[in-house]
């Protein structure tokens, strides 16, 4: 095996790991620790042309988002990465995420995915932009509106 390839499965690793920090800290509510994945100058969009930008308004933009929540629980799979050069990454993973609103009612269930642009810099691999596509929500009030939904191809026939 080349140094070249050795490096790209250690900085593949190191994306995943970083997918995994992300929701890792959500969960424990810790979004002080959960935006350390961003760049400083990262920014992030829940639906549309809606960007948050730097990792100090990232985690303004989500702290009053997880107090909704008494508990979270996120998972990712489907992880895929592809590297545009030594230093510059994207990925995309399917996410489901379940809330247990703190007011009571029903449970909120997020089917999604990440569309991630990574780069690396002195702290390590961060990610320079994030995208939430969504598939589905479940107990959502509005359910899916103002989100970026996943399209699918139209059926073919025979």
């Amino acid at each position: 095996m080349n140094d070249d390839k050795l490096q790209q499965l250690i900085d593949r690793q190191a994306i995943t790991d970083g997918l995994h920090w992300y929701t890792r800290w959500v969960d424990l509510n810790r979004v002080d620790m959960q935006v350390q994945i961003f760049a400083e100058d990262g920014r992030i969009s829940f639906g549309g042309d809606n960007w948050t930008v730097g990792r100090a308004n990232i985690q303004a933009l989500i702290d009053p988002l997880v107090q909704l929540y008494a508990a979270t629980h996120h998972y990712i799979t489907n992880v895929e990465i592809t590297f545009e050069g030594a230093d510059e990454a994207r990925s995309q993973c399917y996410l489901h995420a379940w809330h247990r609103p703190v007011a009571g009612g029903d449970n909120f269930v997020l089917y999604a995915q990440y569309h991630d642009r990574w780069v690396r810099t002195a702290e390590g691999w961060r990610i320079k932009e994030r995208r939430l596509k969504t598939a589905a929500t479940e107990g959502r009030p509005g359910g899916e509106a103002g989100m970026d939904l996943i399209g699918r191809a139209p059926s073919r026939t025979a």
